[in-house]
């Protein structure tokens, strides 16, 4: 916790982004390092000139003020029972650490754990959807969680707010649903969703990178859209007009190298253009059913690079205690000695595409499975 009080007060330093500091913490090992260091050290790093260096070295000055201030910063989220993450603590979001510029703090409410989001969706889009954008985010929402991937939105009115309240509505939901804020993590934002901010507070996660209490500003929102295509697997835009905000998430996304889907309609409809341009400009895949994302997000190599599912941490043992689906399909596989095509799973079980594609993510999450090129699945060694 010492080293938080020398990270918050970088946060402080005007022309301090997460980049910078991310650079200095990167390069002198913790926050506390960089208050050691001279001017010339500093200024050897990439983006940061002689006069940058002098001017954080001229910050360090005021450190010794800085006690009270910090007091109360500790002591008010230790009143909101708000968890404070950095980067270089282990229950960081991981998918979050890998993009170009993670915020190097995080303020968390709500029933956040260690790799809760490994396995996550985002779902964004217009603040006016019409009845089919409603019912298409309802249903992707609903069956995603059933599918036990979490849901990230923005908290936003429309969209957002349809999507977390499908995963909190849904019996069957075996994920989580994660709120990213453009203000304090404290802030309820848009007032209207005071309800489902409750609601999330005590079966969700709140997530935001602006400090406590901060209030909600225009600027924040773009920069908070970032964070939401960052802590997903991927990122499906349901409803934007040409230039949403929608689509700025999914930009965020494209140069985090993440994968984005668009849900088409009507070419009649404003609410559509932006979606269907994503569709026509090669820059998200059509996607129809839950299906269509599964197979994405679930194909091999990158899947593995990223350590996304849980097979990394399992030990070799016998074969897994498991019930139902998953023990006629894992059951099936390790009776052969070759890979299983999705297609010859799905007509030797009897179930259909879908219902395979969803128990064997469930496997994958378990350890029990791994997916190879072309859509054929192995048990795990």
């Amino acid at each position: 916790m010492n080293d938080l009080k020398y990270l918050y007060f970088l946060t402080k330093i005007e022309g301090l982004g997460s980049v910078r500091i991310k650079r200095l913490i990167d390069k002198f090992g913790t926050a506390e390092n960089v208050f050691g260091v001279s001017a010339r050290e500093i200024s050897s790093l990439e983006n940061f000139s002689s006069k940058t260096a002098e001017m954080i070295l001229a910050s360090f000055k005021d450190f010794r003020g800085f006690d009270d201030e910090y007091s109360r910063f500790a002591e008010r989220a230790e009143k909101l029972n708000v968890r404070i993450l950095t980067l270089s603590d282990d229950d960081y979001p991981e998918l979050l650490k890998k993009i170009y510029d993670p915020p190097v703090i995080l303020y968390v409410r709500g029933n956040y754990k260690k790799g809760l989001l490994n396995n996550s969706i985002g779902i964004v889009g217009t603040r006016k959807p019409t009845d089919y954008g409603r019912k298409m985010t309802e249903q992707f929402a609903s069956e995603l969680s059933s599918a036990g991937i979490a849901v990230v939105s923005g908290f936003a009115r429309g969209i957002d707010t349809v999507a977390h309240r499908a995963v909190l509505a849904n019996p069957a939901a075996n994920a989580i649903t994660a709120g990213v804020f453009g203000c304090g993590v404290d802030v309820v934002y848009p007032p209207e969703n005071k309800g489902l901010y409750v609601e999330m507070l005590e079966r969700g996660v709140l997530i935001s990178e602006y400090e406590i209490s901060a209030p909600p500003d225009a600027v924040n929102f773009p920069k908070r859209n970032r964070i939401v295509s960052g802590l997903t697997l991927g990122t499906i835009v349901i409803e934007s007009d040409i230039d949403g905000g929608a689509l700025i998430t999914a930009r965020t996304a494209l140069d985090q190298s993440r994968e984005v889907f668009a849900v088409p309609g009507y070419i009649t409809s404003k609410y559509s253009s932006g979606t269907n341009a994503l569709i026509k400009n090669s820059q998200a895949k059509l996607v129809e059913s839950i299906e269509d994302i599964l197979v994405e997000i679930t194909s091999g190599i990158e899947s593995a690079e990223l350590n996304l599912f849980s097979n990394a941490a399992v030990p070799q043992k016998p074969a897994p205690v498991l019930s139902g689906n998953e023990k006629v399909i894992y059951d099936l596989i390790s009776g052969e000695n070759e890979p299983l095509h999705i297609d010859v799973i799905s007509e030797k079980t009897g179930l259909n595409i879908s219902d395979s594609l969803v128990t064997l993510l469930n496997l994958e999450f378990k350890g029990c499975v791994d997916q190879l090129a072309g859509k054929r699945f192995k048990v795990s060694s």
